[in-house]
Order: structure tokens, then C-alpha cells, then sequence
């Protein structure tokens, strides 16, 4: 299909969806069923109640209970088994997320459906904060695979992860502490944290901090794999309830982080000696280089929220602010030595290199919806959003001409976004849903952009649903991708006779938003109240996906004044067209009264339509499997065991890759997790459990598992 008609196509679909919202219907009902089912309610497919069957969107719940049973700890945890869904560590440790093969970028990360400031990449935000989320506070994760740009505008490419907080309704107290070590006895740590909720007459309250430390995790002798530190996450909020049940809640988190990573190198090479009678010389010499980096980050964010329900109607008002601060400080000691005459010098200590690097993203949001039920047959949601997403500090700089220093490239920018959506759910008769929305979205740097999505429900039997979703979402550049102006990579790449080169990245304010079309058809069948199956055919088209590659020229100091060495010159482009499209296969069963069971098949093909490759860091095939055991005895052993492979995982070899010259490999690894835990009394519960089982690693350029097999012990006490 060509770009034309997929225009055409999108014209279209918005047309008729505008005059779809217009059109009365019946109203959905909301249930709350039992657990193990598809009939817990979600709110972030719609962004009303609503249960996993009646959502035409393919959606997956992790509740509270099955967090309890895996003692997730962060985001990485919780979407360690959700189908679909791939968390692989890159080489600095961070959990990027994937949803049907999309990059981490493309997967909205919220928090009770509020966006989150930190890093000025979304790839690199999403990857820390799946880490930093933490799960001692948390409800339920909900998981929306595909796009949800109708609703949730940019961001929203492959999908939506929207972490549900809890809603204080009585006074308790939880303490819990964990401890964990790797396989080879390094890295890990612990994690600690004191939970606090009250509610009495018209007030509630909650408080939730937590103290986290983890150890550096040796690769070899000197260079640790990861940021090791400490973690201090804090949250407070405070609500009260109007004598008309409107309702008014504030809340303060902040989380603070001192991390920090060595590396030490060795290598030899040729060096220079001067003041002989026939000039300079190149004899062989051996350089040490000790390099310290401190990543100190703290994010506070501040909320103000008014709501309110009746018989009509279900609104919200809110304004927050989420402001997040880097100061890093890379720190390089060398030493050298020169062979001359057959005998090896001794060691002369070159003047340290210090490079000082600060960021200030600052996201201001002001938002409201209102859920208006017209009749018994009629329910229409609408609601705004503006937002501005302000970014400054030294990895940015909008004009780099004239600059004394890279490294003191301070800078700042800011893109600001107005938008308006609305749904309506529309129920013809006893076996149909439909409901089709509409957003509308402007920014004063990529202008004005219309997305829109329709989706059915069809009940066929009492026990068998269709459901069907055609969707558009986009995604406008970041301000580090339109003005990135930072050496990312230091001596990363071999290069030209055996020197190592790092990466420069410098932004292009050129690029264009990226966008999609996509489409979905799924039946789900029930087999009696204890089996579920569901399978599904998935197809998402990314025009003008942003990608990084390398522009072919390497940096100087004439050209990049304040490099310590060679980089290769990195910039941003628009990829014309992207296809990510599969099979999905998962069913739930409950057998007997303590066993639960769940398998999951996804089949993946992800190309870059323009080049007719296919897309690095992807598996064709991945199988999830998991099983529960929740005997009714609370003081006997339970047990939870899952796991998700992943085939034909296309990758880079990094061993053989050189820059402009990229070899790709596929291999086949299995991460699977098992936990245990049991009440030694109505209290007190103790826990055992060992992750990544397989002890997969991989330690290039891209991690795609764990660092290594990693033990869990650890208690909680409630009181």
C-alpha cells in the first residue's frame, strides 16, 4: 500500500470516527468478577471502567495479588512474564521495555496516568524508570498492547503501561527487606521500605519510603557493569472527601539517587619521544586509564487532583509538575609508560581529566475529562491536556557554532502541547460494542495532529468474543533528538588501526513526528469458568521512524574543541516506513483449586520496510509460560514459576561489528524466575526466590537478559 493511500486511509477513518462520537448508544457496565479471569477491571484502555473482555484493545492485567506471589519489587519485575512484552538489560544495566516489538520510546510509561520527567531521551527514561518505579505502593500494572494515540497522543506508539497506586481505605503498616547477591557473589544488594496508610471519617493518607542500595557487578577486574549506589524513593499524599463526594488529594514524591561506575583500562600503542637528534620517535607504550563516573539524579514531582462522581457524571481536574535533575561528573586518571632502549620507563601521571554534566527536564501538566452517562444507552468521555516538556543543561545546544568547549555546550529548549479528545461507547445491541474516539493535538514545534481509533466487541456466544481495534498513534522528536549535542560513548568502537572510537550525537531539528496505522483481530473463547483462550493477529505501519546512524565523519578538535579523543560523528533521521506485525496465542487455566496456569506464543516480524531488513534486538519467536501454586493453608509453602524465551532473537555481533560495517547474529535464551514464600504467622511472611535461572548474560555493547543468576530473600511484616 502506498503512502497515499495510507493518507487516504487515515482521512477517512478520522472522518468517520468524528461523526461517530456524535452518534448515541447504550452504556457499558462496569464488573468486578473474580481474580484469574478476564473480568478485572481496567481503566486505562478507555479510560473508563471497563472489564478485560468488554475492552476491544488487547489488554493484560498484573494485579496486586499476583505482585504479592512474584515479591515484585520495581516495573522490571512486574512485566518479567506479561506476554508480548520484552525487558532486556543494556550495557549500562538499564530494563529497556518493548511491547510487540517496538522500542522502549515507543511504550507511554505512566503512574496512576500521569507522565513522568526525567532523562531528555525516552528510550533512556523508560529504561531507568522501569528500574525506579517501585511496586510497595502499587495496585495493579496495566498493560495496553498497540497503539493508544487517540487517547493518549504522542508517545503512545507500541503501547501504554499505566501503574496503578493504591487507594487508602483502612490504617495499616507494612515493613519489608530484601537481600540479593548474584551467582559470582557480586552486584545486588537490598532493598528496604516502610508502607503507611490510614483513613478515618473524611481523611486519608499515605506514606511510602523506601532505602535501596546495590553493589557494582565486576565484568572483570576493575570495570563495573552497572550504576551502583543508593536508591531513597519517597511519597506522601493526603486526601479528603467532600460532604458531596467530591474529592481532593495532594501528593509529593521524590526520588534521589547517588550512583556511580569505575572502569579501568589497558592497552598498548605507540608513543612519542622527543629531543632526539633525529626528531621525534615512535617507541611502544602501555596507558592505564582509571575512570570514575558519578550519575547523581532526583526527581520530585507534585500533584494537585479534584474529582468528583454522580449518576451523570465521573470527572477529573489535575495539575502536576515533575521536575528531574542530572549532575554528572566523569573523573579520568592516566598513566603511561614508554619501552625505549629494550627497557620499560617508569609510570609518569598525566593531568587528570574532569568533564562536569548537568540536565533539568521540567514537565508542567494541566489536565481534566469528564465521563458523561447521557442515558442508560449512552456514555461519552472528553477531556483536554496541556502540557510543556522544558528540557536545559549540557547535552544540549541548539546552535553549536563558535563553542570554546563541547562538554560546556549548556543550552535549553521547550515544546509546548495543547490537546482535546473525546470517546463515546456505544452498545447497538446486546452482543455489539463499539466505541470510537478522536484526539486532537497541537504543538508550537510540529503543529497540529489528528489521531484517531475505533474498536468492537462482538459477544458470538455467551463464552466466545471478536474483537477488532484500527488505530493511529504518533510520536512528535524529543528536544535531544531535534538538539543533541553530547559524546554519548567514550572509546566504544574499534576504529581504523586498532583506536578506539567513541560516539558524538549531534540532534537534527529537522525531523519529522513519527506515525502509525495499525490494525488488530482477535477471538477469545471460555471454557467454562476455570480456561480462557485468546488468539490474535497484530500489524502496526511506522512512517517516519526516528533512528540514529552515523553520518561518516569523525570529530577533531578543530571541529569539536574540548575532545579528548576521536568520535564518530552520530545524528538522527526518519526511517520512511516500519512494519511490525504477528501472532498472538495465549490461554489461563485453573486447575484444581490451587493451580493456575498460563502460556503465552507470540510470533513477531519486524522489518524496516524501505530497506526490507529486519529490525536489530527483536526475537521472531517468544514463548511465556508461568504457574501458581496458592495453597489455602497461608502457613504452608507457595510457589510461582515463570519464564519467557525468546527464538531467533536478531541482535548485533558486536565481536566482528565495526562502524559502517555492522554484522547481526541470531540466537535463542530462556529467562525463567521461581519465588516462594510462606507466613510464619499472621504477620510475618518470608520469601526465597532466584531469577534468571538460566544464568543467561551477555555483557556487548546491548545486554538482552540479566547480568547473571541472582538470589532473593527477604521478609515482610504487617501490622
Amino acid at each position: 500500500m502506498s503512502i497515499q493511500k495510507k493518507e487516504l486511509q487515515r482521512l477517512v477513518l478520522t472522518t468517520l470516527l468524528t461523526g461517530s462520537v456524535l452518534w448515541g448508544g447504550t452504556a457499558v457496565a462496569a464488573e468486578n468478577l473474580d481474580e484469574y479471569s478476564l473480568d478485572a477491571v481496567v481503566v486505562t484502555a478507555t479510560r473508563t471502567q471497563m472489564t478485560v473482555k468488554e475492552a476491544p484493545s488487547a489488554v493484560e492485567i498484573v494485579d496486586s495479588k499476583k505482585l504479592e506471589q512474584t515479591q515484585a519489587k520495581t516495573l522490571h519485575d512486574a512485566l518479567k512474564g506479561a506476554l508480548g512484552v520484552n525487558v532486556f538489560n543494556d550495557f549500562q544495566g538499564r530494563s529497556n521495555v518493548s511491547i510487540r516489538g517496538s522500542e522502549s520510546r515507543h511504550v507511554l510509561i505512566l503512574v496512576d496516568g500521569k507522565r513522568m520527567g526525567g532523562e531528555l531521551s525516552y528510550n533512556s527514561a523508560n529504561a531507568w524508570d522501569v528500574d525506579r518505579i517501585r511496586m510497595d505502593d502499587v495496585e495493579r500494572v496495566e498493560i495496553i498492547r498497540g497503539p493508544a494515540g487517540a487517547l493518549y497522543g504522542s508517545d503512545a506508539i507500541g503501547g501504554v503501561i499505566n501503574v496503578i497506586t493504591k487507594t487508602p481505605n483502612k490504617t495499616i503498616a507494612t515493613i519489608n527487606y530484601e537481600y540479593g547477591w548474584y551467582e559470582n557473589g557480586k552486584g545486588a544488594g537490598y532493598k528496604s521500605n516502610l508502607y503507611l496508610q490510614g483513613a478515618e471519617k473524611q481523611y486519608s493518607y499515605k506514606i511510602n519510603a523506601g532505602l535501596n542500595n546495590n553493589r557494582p557487578y565486576d565484568v572483570f577486574e576493575g570495570n563495573d557493569a552497572n550504576f551502583y549506589g543508593k536508591n531513597q524513593p519517597l511519597s506522601l499524599n493526603v486526601g479528603y472527601a467532600f460532604d458531596n463526594g467530591n474529592k481532593l488529594s495532594v501528593d509529593f514524591t521524590r526520588l534521589k539517587e547517588d550512583n556511580q561506575q569505575n572502569d579501568k583500562n589497558v592497552k598498548l600503542g605507540k608513543g612519542m619521544v622527543f629531543g632526539g637528534p633525529s626528531g621525534p620517535t615512535a617507541v611502544p607504550q602501555e596507558t592505564k586509564t582509571f575512570t570514575t563516573v558519578r550519575n547523581d539524579n532526583t526527581r520530585t514531582d507534585y500533584t494537585l487532583t479534584y474529582s468528583g462522581n454522580n449518576d451523570k457524571h465521573d470527572w477529573m481536574l489535575r495539575a502536576y509538575k515533575s521536575v528531574y535533575d542530572k549532575d554528572y561528573t566523569k573523573f579520568t586518571d592516566t598513566y603511561k609508560k614508554k619501552l625505549i632502549g629494550g627497557v620499560w620507563g617508569s609510570w609518569t601521571h598525566e593531568k587528570p581529566s574532569l568533564m562536569h554534566d548537568t540536565v533539568k527536564r521540567t514537565l508542567s501538566v494541566i489536565e481534566g475529562n469528564d465521563t458523561i452517562s447521557l442515558s442508560e444507552k449512552h456514555r461519552l468521555t472528553a477531556g483536554f491536556e496541556y502540557r510543556q516538556d522544558k528540557s536545559e543543561g549540557t547535552r544540549i545546544k541548539k546552535n553549536p557554532a563558535g563553542m570554546s568547549n563541547v562538554h560546556n555546550a549548556y543550552d535549553e529548549a521547550e515544546i509546548n502541547y495543547l490537546a482535546a479528545y473525546v470517546q463515546d461507547e456505544i452498545k447497538p445491541d446486546a452482543k455489539w460494542l463499539v466505541i470510537p474516539s478522536v484526539r486532537y493535538d497541537h504543538s508550537d514545534k510540529f503543529g497540529s495532529e489528528i489521531t484517531s481509533q475505533i474498536g468492537t466487541t462482538y459477544n458470538a456466544d455467551d463464552d466466545v468474543r471478536i474483537k477488532a481495534v484500527i488505530g493511529q498513534g504518533y510520536k512528535t522528536p524529543t528536544v535531544n533528538e531535534l538538539y543533541h549535542y553530547w559524546e554519548m560513548y567514550t572509546g566504544m568502537s574499534m576504529g581504523p588501526a586498532g583506536y578506539r572510537y567513541g560516539r558524538f550525537f549531534e540532534g537534527n531539528p529537522d525531523l519529522q513526528p513519527e506515525k502509525s496505522l495499525s490494525y488488530e483481530l482477535a477471538i477469545e473463547k471460555d471454557f467454562g469458568e476455570d480456561s480462557t483462550v485468546h488468539l490474535g493477529v497484530f500489524r502496526n505501519e511506522v512512517k517516519d521512524l526516528i533512528d540514529d546512524y552515523w553520518t561518516g565523519g569523525i570529530t577533531s578538535t578543530l571541529t569539536h574543541p574540548g575532545l579528548s579523543g576521536k568520535d564518530y560523528i552520530m545524528t538522527y533521521h526518519n526511517v520512511p516506513e516500519a512494519v511490525l506485525q504477528g501472532v498472538e496465542l495465549y490461554g489461563s487455566h485453573k486447575l484444581g483449586k490451587d493451580i493456575y496456569l498460563n502460556a503465552g506464543y507470540t510470533f513477531l516480524d519486524a522489518k524496516d520496510k524501505t530497506a526490507g531488513t529486519r529490525l536489530e534486538d527483536r526475537a521472531k519467536h517468544q514463548v511465556t509460560f508461568g504457574v501458581s501454586y496458592q495453597p489455602e493453608n497461608i502457613y504452608a509453602w507457595d510457589l510461582n514459576f515463570d519464564l519467557v524465551s525468546n527464538i531467533n532473537y536478531y541482535c548485533q555481533d558486536t565481536e566482528r561489528s565495526v562502524m559502517g560495517n555492522t554484522f547481526y547474529k541470531t540466537k535463542n535464551f530462556t529467562i525463567a524466575n521461581i519465588m516462594t514464600s510462606r507466613y510464619l504467622n499472621k504477620d510475618t511472611k518470608i520469601y526465597l526466590g532466584i531469577d534468571n535461572i538460566s544464568n543467561h548474560q551477555n555483557f556487548g555493547s546491548y545486554s538482552d537478559g540479566n547480568l547473571g543468576r541472582m538470589y532473593r530473600v527477604g521478609m515482610e511484616y504487617k501490622f
